[in-house]
């Protein structure tokens, strides 16, 4: 197998590219095939994102790798009550096979939307 210059997905773990560069062609094409399968198990991000407590999603744009949250905190008057963007990835946990969203403050957004 030749290995492109292309450098790794700064998102893909070194054990993981690690592996990749270490298998077979018949290897790579099982890693895709259970890739496939795990992404059919989970929906996308843009679906599975559920509003935090105390806040409500206004939108949500789906950036392939991320997603882009944009919500507001109902309860709260003035600055305080939004709207905020978080960028918000799904963090997997490799070694149990669990894992989270993990939510990125980006900041407040101005009036014009984000």
């Amino acid at each position: 197998m030749s290995i492109s210059n292309d450098n790794p997905s700064e998102h893909v773990p070194e054990a993981v590219t690690n592996t990749l560069e270490n298998s077979s062609d018949g290897q790579l094409r099982e890693i895709i095939h259970y890739a496939q399968q795990l992404l059919r198990d989970h929906p996308p991000l843009t679906k599975a994102i559920k509003s935090r407590p105390d806040e409500e999603i206004v939108r949500v744009k789906d950036h392939g790798a991320y997603t882009i949250v944009i919500a507001e905190r109902p309860d709260e008057t003035g600055w305080g009550r939004g709207p905020f963007a978080y960028r918000v990835q799904w963090e997997s946990d490799i070694e149990n096979g669990d894992g989270r969203y993990h939510w990125h403050y980006l900041g407040k957004v101005n009036d014009g939307g984000a």
